[in-house]
């Protein structure tokens, strides 16, 4: 269905008094790529007379806000604007009034300062298709209530008598009936949204998400599960990393390549994510049954794993599935050595039952391609480019879609020794 335009458009509210970075912000978001409808004030007590008319659909707070405090105009926002998204923009990330601001989802993300154009861009974005989402959400559940009384009015019209049209009636109350299954069967838009939104914020994790997606639906064939726990898990694998466009970039970036390269603080952070993604759907009637897998779905066999340390069968067996699969399909490697890696970890981190169902899937799923984001200087013969590079003056060296040979990224290497490039690329796997 087409959307319409007055649905995409994006009225933000940037509250902040250094004119510089009400410049550079404007600039930015008003920009012919993102359109944004940019309100701006200096006074904190400005914006809370404005959010009280609504139709807000983003609010940029800075910590200090002229006569208020950042976390003073978010809440009001959060009051008279609930859905709309809240950024704070702060150069004090570690301070615990933030860190609880977004523990307790007054704060969708905070923007760093200063920032880097690429980071800020994205986490705009996001924060753009997180509203949006939300919308359609409330959308849909607009339609559905008027549908299901709808239906209401007309079965009672039926059990009168329906004015001597009963077979009409029927009829009418049978073809609303669809008509609400099919608004609450809305489940794929909303993730494959979700999934793009992934996207925006780090292509890893929609590749996870993709090929996690493909193989527990073999698994689900082969282990002859019933339609609502199958329906369960295939989502579970679309939705688990919901929460991760709420964690600072360059953490999860860490985090994506080795989670020992993030300090406590920063894993504690990361830890709260399966909560938070629970927290997201909890809106969505039809991901009911998917909310405890995903809640699960970094528990450890051996009772070590966050965020509730469950252990042996007090996990769900289709987070237990969902776990192995996701390690696996994260992996990136050659499918026999990955599944060599998983099995080492039987019994410890995994069920055996479900590395056992996961080795029997492996070679019966084709997996869909995906697209990672790696460092420039692990670039190897045979690799598929997802993205262009250029050098620093935005001149081409090598288009998205061309498998590098060994020269190529000889001369690459070269090029980035005497004049550095971009460090992350974007590869195809």
């Amino acid at each position: 269905m087409a959307v319409k335009k007055k649905e995409l458009e994006i009225r933000a509210l940037l509250v902040e008094d250094n004119e510089i970075i009400i410049e550079s912000l404007n600039e930015i978001m008003r920009s012919r790529s993102m359109g944004f409808n940019v309100i701006t004030h200096k006074l904190g007590s400005q914006a809370i007379e404005l959010l009280k008319g609504g139709s807000i659909s983003l609010v940029i707070a800075d910590d200090k806000c002229g006569d208020k405090e950042g976390l003073e105009v978010l809440e009001e926002a959060r009051k008279s604007v609930p859905s709309a998204t809240r950024l704070l923009l702060t150069s004090r990330v570690n301070d615990d009034a933030v860190q609880a601001a977004l523990k307790d989802r007054l704060v969708y993300r905070y923007i760093t300062k200063p920032w880097l154009t690429e980071d800020l861009i994205l986490t705009l974005n996001t924060a753009a298709d997180t509203y949006r989402l939300a919308e359609k959400n409330r959308s849909l559940t607009m339609q559905n209530k008027d549908l299901e009384r709808t239906v209401r009015d007309l079965e009672r019209l039926a059990e009168s008598g329906g004015g001597g049209q009963g077979g009409a009636v029927s009829a009418a109350v049978q073809a609303a009936q669809t008509e609400v299954a099919v608004g609450d069967g809305d489940a794929e838009t909303i993730i494959q949204t979700m999934i793009e939104m992934l996207y925006v914020f780090h292509p890893n994790l929609k590749s996870n998400a993709i090929r996690t997606m493909a193989l527990v639906k073999t698994v689900a064939e082969n282990q002859r599960m019933e339609e609502m726990p199958t329906q369960s898990l295939y989502q579970a694998a679309a939705l688990h990393d919901i929460a991760i466009p709420g964690v600072d970039r360059p953490i999860i970036r860490r985090w994506l390549r080795d989670p020992d390269k993030c300090n406590r603080d920063e894993m504690k952070i990361i830890e709260q994510h399966p909560l938070t993604a629970v927290e997201m759907l909890k809106p969505f009637k039809m991901f009911q049954e998917v909310q405890p897998i995903i809640q699960a779905h970094h528990e450890d066999w051996n009772g070590k794993g966050y965020p509730n340390q469950l252990k042996g069968g007090t996990i769900p067996w289709e987070a237990r599935l969902l776990r192995v699969a996701l390690d696996f399909c994260s992996k990136h490697a050659d499918p026999i050595q990955a599944m060599l890696d998983i099995e080492e970890h039987s019994g410890d981190l995994y069920d055996p039952d479900a590395v056992r169902a996961i080795a029997k899937a492996v070679p019966l799923t084709e997996m869909p391609t995906g697209e990672r984001e790696i460092l420039l200087i692990e670039l190897k013969e045979g690799m598929t480019l997802g993205r262009d590079i250029n050098n620093a003056n935005g001149f081409l060296l090598f288009p998205k879609g061309k498998t590098l040979s060994q020269s190529m990224c000889d001369k690459l290497f070269n090029i980035d020794r005497i004049s550095p490039l971009y460090p992350y690329v974007l590869v195809y796997c």
